[in-house]
Formats: structure tokens, sequence, C-alpha cells
């Protein structure tokens, strides 16, 4: 599989992901988005679909794991950035298992193990990008982009330090992580449409 078609597979999984999500905040209101995580639509009446969201992510994740480190030096930080993708997909697909029990605390087996998905995906997502993001600067083709994607990781690095919080203290889970997902997929956006731009054409 070509760099073209890693690009082309990571924009439509994080498009058909976003698309699905905003749909459910209209099919079922009855959650709050500042409050309700996301992960409360699997809970309602189209649940089914929002399921799907999670092979997206898993896809999503995998497409730029793959896509990036085989275009970037192969150095110690790229190998580690595409390993800790490859546990946020991991991650991300368990917790498309398990449902979340809602409202939290967790109360059941499936409600647990999708909270302890959930709590190695988010960061391994957000470390992901900015290992990947401190690669870029070691690339020709990636360095043009290493500036705005380095700051778009650093900003799912704050965002989602508040989202810890908030699950503690504030009491804006919701919205901190709507937040936090809308960075990471504009960096992956980005990064999918220089995969699909790439110059390079290896097939695995």
């Amino acid at each position: 599989m070509n760099n073209r078609a890693l690009g082309l597979i990571v924009i439509g999984a994080v498009l058909y992901w976003s698309s699905v999500v905003l749909t459910m905040h209209v099919l079922e209101p009855e959650f709050n988005p500042i409050r309700a995580p996301m992960s409360a639509y699997v809970l309602g009446a189209y649940g089914a679909w929002m399921t799907t969201t999670y092979v997206a992510l898993c896809v999503a994740l995998l497409g730029v794991g793959f896509g990036l480190a085989r275009m970037l030096p192969a150095t110690r930080l790229t190998r580690t950035a595409a390993s800790v993708f490859l546990i946020a997909a991991a991650a991300a697909l368990v917790a498309g298992l398990f449902p979340m029990d809602f409202p939290p605390p967790p109360r059941t087996s499936s409600g647990r193990l999708h909270a302890l998905a959930g709590l190695i995906s988010f960061p391994t997502m957000v470390l992901g990008a900015v290992l990947f993001s401190l690669s870029f600067r070691r690339d020709r083709y990636w360095k043009r982009v290493s500036v705005p994607l380095l700051a778009l990781s650093g900003g799912c690095v704050g965002v989602f330090a508040l989202a810890m919080l908030s699950l503690v203290v504030l009491g804006f889970a919701g919205y901190a992580q709507r937040v936090l997902i809308a960075l990471i997929f504009a960096w992956m956006i980005m990064v999918g449409l220089y995969l699909f731009r790439s110059p390079r054409e290896e097939s695995l």
C-alpha cells in the first residue's frame, strides 16, 4: 500500500468518525455534550453507529503510524512514536468493544474495561502525535509542516491536562474531550494530506 492510499484512509476514517459523532449530537440530545463523554452515545438508540467510530479511529491511528514510520528516518524517536500509536489503536478498539457505564463511575466489567482503555488511548494518542511532530524536523519533506504540527500536538497536551482536571474538579469533561479530539483530528488530517501528497510511492 502506497503513501497516497494511506493518506486517503486516514482522511476518510477521520471524516467518517466526525460525521457520525456530529450526527449523534442531533439524534441523541439526551446526552449533555458539556458533561457527557462521546462514548455515552453508544448507550442511546443509535449506539450501533457510534460503535463503528471506534473502528474508524483505530484505522486512522494505524494509517498514520504505518505511513509515518515508512517515510520518516528510522530513529528511536520514530519507532517509539509508531509503537505508541499502535497501542492507542488497540486501546481504541477495546474501548469500542466494551461500552461505558453512564453516568460514571464504572460499575460493570464492561464499564471498567472501557474506562481503562480510555485511560490508555487518549494519552498515547497525544504522546504519539508529539513524538512524531518532533521527528518531522529531521525530514526535508515533513520539515515544512513541522511547526504547525508541533503546535497542534502541544495544544493536545494542554487540553489533555485540562480534560483530566475536569474529570475531578471542573465538571466539563465532555467539552474538554471534544476539544482534544478536534485537535488530534486536525493533526491527523494534516498528516493525511501530506501522506497523500508525498512524492514517494513505496509499497509495503
